[in-house]
């Protein structure tokens, strides 16, 4: 029996699964099987020849404040995630933990104004997605949808 190491297992298996998957998530013209994707694919071609977008892009809409709060919603959810993620993680596999974490960095003296900017930074985001995930599930329930004075208010709550 031959022993090939699981490292360079892997790493076959893996490259073969992701060729595989590029090579089925692309179709070209020869391969649409219904009558449905042969038109489809020579509009696209056609668009294409036209230099012609296939979606419209965001810049031709008017910015408002309920969808840009909507994404600043979703990205501060995942910086949220990623930096739990990270700091769990991070502390699992170091050799401290965070109580000592914190003494390390009460260690170095910082001014005031320093610490009072960095605890802004990590509350900032988790008040504002606690009230704005509040204000999307009313509007799920189509309680206050037509007030937008309750958008100003959850900002105005996250920023001060």
């Amino acid at each position: 029996m031959i022993n090939i190491p699981s490292s360079i297992l892997c790493r076959m298996a893996a490259r073969s699964s992701i060729s595989r998957g590029f090579a089925t998530s692309v179709v070209t013209k020869s391969e649409a099987k219904t009558p449905i994707q042969k038109v489809g694919w020579e509009y696209l071609l056609k668009q294409r020849s036209k230099n012609r977008p296939i979606a419209p892009h965001l810049t031709i809409y008017q910015p408002q404040l309920t969808w840009m709060l909507s994404g600043f919603h979703r990205i501060s959810g995942c910086v949220m995630a990623g930096t739990l993620l990270v700091g769990g993680v991070g502390f699992a596999v170091l050799p401290f933990d965070f109580t000592t974490f914190v003494e390390f960095v009460r260690g170095w003296n910082l001014p005031c104004a320093v610490t009072a900017v960095f605890k802004y930074i990590i509350a900032f985001p988790i008040i504002f997605h606690t009230l704005n995930g509040i204000r999307f599930l009313g509007f799920d329930l189509a309680k206050g949808v037509d007030n937008i004075g309750q958008v100003y208010f959850i900002f105005g709550c996250g920023t001060f």
